[in-house]
Formats: structure tokens, C-alpha cells, sequence
């Protein structure tokens, strides 16, 4: 936009503004294109009229805001700048859709801003209301009125969805959105406690869309059993999401999209959308509700990240819906999805240490360490993954950094059956054995048990963020005394939440927590050497993947320090130097219950 000269005279230099929030950018009747062509209509009205009245109308441009609701509050950048060159006798005309696009705040926040405009001499147009001019205190009234109106609308409406939303979920109805995969919507009318007919929607089964997760699940489940040793080449793993996938493209199945006729009818089966749908408690027949996190590009802003299980007084999840997949299914193929890989072709690795996220540089570098010659049994090097290249922060260590492979596995194996011997005579090694312990029980506590701890601690992490929230703003609470009491109100409330949630996950603990299982990892053949990894040992014997779950069990974390130069004389990699360079933290056992300030 080329900015106008100052106003002189008679000039009636004229700009449009017009804003659209987040959400209703679908060509809806005020969307920006719909604004910017009614106030240019307008304009050329307005210029016809000021010409037959003997004045010149220019036309300085269109200001617009879009994704940016006023009733937030936040800086609109283009108002701003219409402001400014109001401010600066540029613009003395401005032509609006509604007068809603000016402000929908309280109307006491918004007249400082209209009542300097009209005392600016800037007359206000609005394309669906009229003509709002300096001097005329009944279009300032009529002005108030609009704005006041607007105000309600939004508030009055805000507080509707949300009244409406807890009678429909209280009904027993569904209030998550769109119907997920395999659900389609019904509505009926329910009454309330006072009688009133309420519509809500009900969760029906899709019987097409309830095969193909039928279809999924079964053929997950005749497959997931069997040990995969490689990825055989240019082929899809049986059984995994990506052949999955896969098969459902190549068989044109219809995705969600496809079903619905949306902008994503074209759209095609990805690894990640299928297993979200698989992650849904309302394959199950469960009742949810969303989890949500702030959004990265603006914290302001929450996005659905999940969906937590509503659950019954005695921690049973509440069953609200025809389950899809039935409810013990459901919970043995969330317990294989996140037994899934991590790491493209992770399966494909020997290294002891390298696929558990524990293995780690130095602390001035913390980058996690890789395996060269990782497809051989022996022999390689684990390695810092810095590249080659890269500028070095201040404590990050200069060049690469190498230590033998075969020697940390060793010495980290040693270290673990040297304190499963030393058993509980030491407090420090009693400690690492109960965390040992209460992962062992997590590990092996059925399916429905590991569902309910990962929505507690869910749960306890968002009460844990919203007292957190609250302790940061008690100043704004403690102006007045309804808003200190309001305060304790509400910082009580989540204590008692946060409390019980700790009372449950320590009951879960118990529960699940079987004596570790050391006398058989000590067992070795008659013809033992004394060796607690040598020949004939438990660990000789175990297959990578059950030395894998060992290490977890009791090791956090496995720090590399690189070598310093006297470390890096010895030519022998035989008699490298390993224990001075390895730093082993161990696991202990989770906090149960986490204090909270007074």
C-alpha cells in the first residue's frame, strides 16, 4: 500500500479495514474477500456522493487483519498502522464491513479507540449499519449500542457453546467434533432435569470403516509375534503400519477424507494418521476427552494431541460406545504400538546400547552416541554423532570422540551384575533396586493397568502445569479479597487432584510391582568359571533383546567422556582405556508424589 499525503481541505482520503479470525476462513459471508469487496462497493458509492457534493474522494487502500480475533485482545499489526495514519492526518475515512471488525471488546476498552477517531474528524462507515461522524452524539450512542451488541453476541455465544457442551456430555453424547474413523454421527433429542429437549449426537458404528479396523488390527495381531530379523529388501515388514498402509492404497480403500468429501478427498493412508486412529480410546467403545498442549509456533494457542479415558470412581474405564475393536484387544495393540521402533530399521542393530536412548556424550556436549559397524555382533565403535563440521558451542569437545564398543558393553554388564549380587546390604544399591523393581512391575502389569498409569501421569502433569499457572499469577488474584479466596479455591481443588492422582499411581505401584527376578539372572551351568557374563551365565545365554530389557531396567544413563590424550597413547584397542571414560547413572525409583509449595 502506498501511504497518502497528509489531508488538506476538503480531501477525503478513504482506507478499508477488515479482519477474520482463525477458524472461519471458509467463505463464509464476512470472510476477507466478501470485505474487501463490500467496502470497495461502498467506496464508490461514497466517492459518487462526495462528488456531487463538490469533494474529492481518494481511495488509499485496503488494512487487513486475518487469523486475528479482536475479542482476544492480541496487536492487530494493520489496525495498528490504519491508527497511526489516522493519527497523522493521512486517513479521515474509514469504511468498515460491521463495526464488529473494529472491536469486539468490552465497549468501555473499545470507545478510547472510536472516540479518538471521531475526534480526529475521521468519519466511520459501516457498510451494513451507516454513517458514524465527529459532533453527532446520537450516532456515538447508536455506536456504543453496536459495539455493546457485538460485545454480548460473542460473550453470550461463547457461554452457550460451553453450557451446551456439558448439558450434551452429561446426556451421554458425543462433543468431540467431526465423528472419528470408524463412528458416524446420529442425532437424537434427550431431555434435561428441568425437561427441556436437548439435542446431542451419538456415536454410531460405521460398518465399512469398523472392517477396515477390524482389518488393521487382525492382521497387526497375525503378525506381530513373529521376530523379524531385517527389513528383507525393497519389501514392506508383514505385519508393520507401513505394509499396512500400504495394502490400503493399493486396495483404494477410502480415507477419511475420501469419505467425507472434503478438501482431502484425494488425500491417501499415511503411517501416522493410521496410527492415530489406532491410538483413539473409541475403537474401544470409551469415553474421552481431548488432551491438549500448547502449539509450538504460538504457546497462546492449545491443539489436540490425544485423547485421555474417562474412567468410572473406581478407576474402570466408562463404556459409552459399540466398541470396534473389542476393549482387551484394544489395550494389547496399544501396548504393540508402543513397542514400535523408534528409529527407522532400529531392528536392524546388534549394538547393546544404542537403540534405548541412554547412550550419551560428555555433559558439555549431550549428544546421544551412534554404532559404526552396528549389522556385526562384535567388534566397531560407539561414536559422538556432532557432524563433522559443526561449530562447537562453548564445552563441546573438539574433534570426534571413539570408544570400543565391545568394552563399554562389558563394563556397563559387569557394573549391573555386580550390584544385582551386592543385593540390598547397601542403601544406595537397595535404592537402584527398587526402581529396578517398580519398572519390572510396569513392564510386565497387563495392558488395561499400563493404559490407566499413562492417563494418570497425563492427567498429574497437567495439574502439576495448572498450579503452576496459578502460583504465577496470585498477584493478579490478590487485588481483591473475592479474588484471593477464588485463588485458594482453586489451588485447594488441585491439590486434592494432584493427591489423589498420587494416592492412585502408588496403588498401581504396589500392585504391580513382582519381586525381581534376580536369582535367575545369577543362575549359570554346572561348569561356571566364576565369571558373572562368561560362558554359561543367564547373559550369555539371553538374546539382545532380553539383555536390552536388563540394562533398562537399572541404568538412567550411560555418559562417554572423551579421551583425553594420555588415554589415546595406548595403540592396543585391546587394552583401551574404558571405566575412567564411562559415567553410569542409575535408575531409581520414580517420585510417587511431588511436594507443593504452601
Amino acid at each position: 500500500m502506498i501511504t497518502p499525503q497528509v489531508v488538506t481541505g476538503m480531501d477525503l482520503h478513504v482506507a478499508a479495514y477488515g479482519r477474520q479470525s482463525y477458524g472461519r476462513l471458509n467463505g463464509s459471508e464476512a470472510s476477507p474477500a466478501s470485505q474487501r469487496g463490500a467496502n470497495h462497493a461502498r467506496y464508490e458509492l461514497f466517492a459518487a456522493e462526495s462528488t456531487r457534493e463538490g469533494r474529492e474522494a481518494k481511495w488509499c487502500g485496503h488494512y487487513e487483519d486475518v487469523g486475528i480475533s479482536a475479542f482476544s485482545g492480541k496487536e492487530r499489526p494493520e489496525f495498528e498502522s490504519l491508527l497511526r495514519d489516522c493519527r497523522m492526518g493521512r486517513i479521515n475515512v474509514i469504511i468498515v464491513y460491521n463495526i464488529s471488525r473494529l472491536s469486539r471488546l468490552e465497549p468501555t476498552d473499545a470507545l478510547g479507540i472510536v472516540n479518538e477517531l471521531l475526534g480526529l474528524g475521521v468519519t466511520i462507515i459501516s457498510t451494513t449499519e451507516g454513517v458514524f461522524r465527529q459532533g453527532n452524539i446520537m450516532d456515538l450512542i447508536h455506536l456504543i449500542f453496536r459495539l455493546d451488541g457485538s460485545y454480548q453476541e460473542s460473550k453470550n455465544k461463547s457461554v452457550a457453546v460451553r453450557d451446551a457442551v456439558k448439558q450434551a456430555r452429561a446426556l451421554g453424547g458425543y462433543v468431540g467434533g467431526k465423528a472419528p474413523y470408524g463412528r458416524k454421527l446420529r442425532q437424537v433429542t434427550r431431555h434435561n432435569a428441568d425437561g427441556k429437549p436437548i439435542a446431542i449426537q451419538l456415536l454410531d458404528t460405521d460398518a465399512d470403516q469398523a472392517k477396515v479396523m477390524q482389518r488393521v488390527w487382525w492382521n497387526i495381531r497375525k503378525h506381530k509375534s513373529r521376530a523379524i530379523a531385517a527389513k528383507p529388501t525393497g519389501k514392506a515388514v508383514p505385519g508393520s503400519l507401513g505394509s499396512i498402509v500400504a495394502q490400503l492404497n493399493a486396495d483404494g480403500v477410502p480415507t477419511q477424507g475420501k469419505a467425507r468429501g472434503k478438501k482431502t478427498k484425494d488425500g491417501t493412508w499415511h503411517i501416522k494418521t493410521l496410527a492415530g486412529m489406532l491410538r483413539h480410546p473409541q475403537l474401544a467403545g470409551f469415553a474421552t476427552e481431548p488432551i491438549y498442549e500448547p502449539q509450538k509456533s504460538d504457546p497462546a494457542k492449545l491443539r489436540v494431541v490425544g485423547h485421555r479415558i474417562l474412567r468410572a470412581e473406581d478407576g474402570t474405564p466408562i463404556q459409552a460406545w459399540e466398541p470396534v475393536i473389542e476393549p482387551g484387544d484394544w489395550f494389547e495393540l496399544q501396548d504393540w504400538l508402543d513397542s514400535r521402533p523408534t528409529r527407522k530399521f532400529e531392528n536392524r542393530t546388534t549394538a547393546l546400547l544404542t537403540s534405548m536412548e541412554v547412550l550419551y556424550c560428555e555433559d558439555g556436549c549431550a549428544r546421544p552416541l551412534s554404532a559404526n559397524n552396528a549389522a556385526r555382533p562384535v567388534g566397531g565403535s560407539y561414536f559422538c554423532s556432532l557432524p563433522s563440521g559443526t561449530k562447537r558451542k562453548p564445552g563441546q569437545h573438539e574433534g570426534g570422540s571413539y570408544i570400543t564398543r565391545v568394552g563399554v558393553d562389558d563394563h556397563v554388564a559387569r557394573r549391573i551384575f555386580a550390584l544385582i549380587a551386592t543385593g540390598e546390604d547397601d542403601p544406595e544399591t537397595a535404592d537402584i533396586l527398587a526402581g529396578a523393581a517398580q519398572r519390572f512391575g510396569e513392564s510386565n502389569e497387563s495392558p488395561e493397568t499400563a493404559q490407566e498409569r499413562k492417563a494418570i501421569l497425563t492427567e498429574r502433569a497437567d495439574a502439576g502445569r495448572a498450579l503452576d499457572s496459578l502460583f504465577d499469577n496470585q498477584a493478579r488474584y490478590a487485588a481483591t479479597e473475592i479474588g484471593e479466596r477464588r485463588w485458594q479455591r482453586d489451588v485447594d481443588a488441585q491439590t486434592a487432584r494432584v493427591q489423589a492422582l498420587d494416592a492412585r499411581l502408588a496403588e498401581l505401584g504396589e500392585a504391580g510391582s513382582p519381586a525381581l527376578p534376580i536369582a535367575s539372572w545369577l543362575d549359570h551351568d554346572s561348569d561356571w568359571t566364576g565369571d558373572p557374563i562368561g560362558p554359561g551365565t543367564w547373559w550369555a545365554k539371553a538374546s539382545l533383546n532380553d539383555r536390552r530389557d536388563l540394562v533398562k531396567l537399572f541404568v538412567e544413563r550411560v555418559v562417554i567422556r572423551k579421551a583425553r590424550e594420555d588415554e589415546k597413547s595406548l595403540g592396543n584397542k585391546a587394552e583401551a582405556v574404558v571405566e575412567p571414560r564411562v559415567t553410569i547413572k542409575w535408575a531409581k525409583p520414580a517420585a510417587r508424589r511431588v511436594d507443593i509449595a504452601a
